[in-house]
């Protein structure tokens, strides 16, 4: 089981790296951010209970999986701003 004083040590660890590597993937330093800080919380409330050793494992699992996450809002996000941008130019002026 993973100390507070651990867990707070290996997210500091891992902080740099795993922003650079989700700033490469998004190629924006908010969203990267904003990724980086959703996968260390979930590691800390749901993997806390677990040992030491395993948290790279789960962090890098955890980071890939909220990567991935925001593709998918960003992809969501994107066909509904197409939509609701052709039905702007369906309607006639005047």
């Amino acid at each position: 089981m993973a100390s507070d004083k651990e867990l707070s040590d290996f997210l500091k660890s891992v902080e740099k790296r795993a922003f650079k590597r989700t700033v490469y993937a998004v190629r924006d330093d908010d969203a990267a951010l904003d990724v980086v800080q959703d996968a260390m919380i979930r590691l800390a409330e749901k993997y806390a209970d677990r040992p030491a050793a395993e948290l790279p494992l789960l962090f890098q699992r955890i980071l890939s999986n909220a990567t991935m996450d925001w593709f998918r809002r960003q992809k969501v996000r994107n066909a509904v701003l197409q939509n609701m941008s052709d039905f702007e130019g369906d309607a006639p002026d005047g």
